[in-house]
């Protein structure tokens, strides 16, 4: 008894996140006529109520990135930084950007946050703390959630894409 029970939980967790994985809203958000010029990008670690899906969800917008035409500096490398000079990432502001710009040696960093199903990720400037792209992750109000990997994916092709379109002007 308690196998079958095992597997129909396990049918029903599958089924669940195919149905998950559908449908979504990506949306994002940025100052009109920006110009990125910088070379290189850092990427925090986010903040998530389960750190294993902040962080698959960040290094999937990290290899969705790739292509941006910048260097990538990700999140185990800034991590290190910011154990190393003892700043919270749950606790940063813009001092703390500028900081980790100068010692990462990026121009701009990309911080997030993962919800239960809902992701927001911010393209900072490091030497200002300007907020310069802002990307928004829903799902569907028919399915209710999607996988780390689902969102990363959907944040990373979307922040990519107005970039990309940042980088051309």
């Amino acid at each position: 008894m308690n196998m079958k029970r095992c597997v129909l939980v396990l049918l029903l967790t599958v089924i669940v996140f195919s149905l998950c994985s559908c449908g979504h809203l990506v949306k994002s958000y940025s100052k009109p006529d920006i110009q990125l010029k910088g070379k290189s990008l850092g990427i925090m670690p986010f903040s998530s109520n389960i750190p294993e899906v902040g962080k698959v969800v960040s290094d999937t917008i990290g290899a969705n990135l790739l292509k941006s035409g910048f260097k990538i500096v990700d999140r185990t490398r800034i991590g290190k930084i910011l154990q190393e000079e003892g700043i919270s990432y749950l606790e940063i502001d813009y001092p703390d950007y500028n900081k980790i710009g100068q010692l990462a040696e990026v121009n701009f960093l990309l911080v997030g946050n993962v919800a239960f199903s809902s992701a927001t990720v911010r393209l900072l400037d490091t030497a200002t703390g300007e907020t310069l792209i802002v990307t928004v992750f829903r799902p569907s109000r028919i399915t209710g959630s999607a996988s780390a990997v689902d969102m990363g994916q959907s944040l990373g092709k979307s922040i990519g894409k107005e970039i990309r379109r940042a980088r051309k002007l």
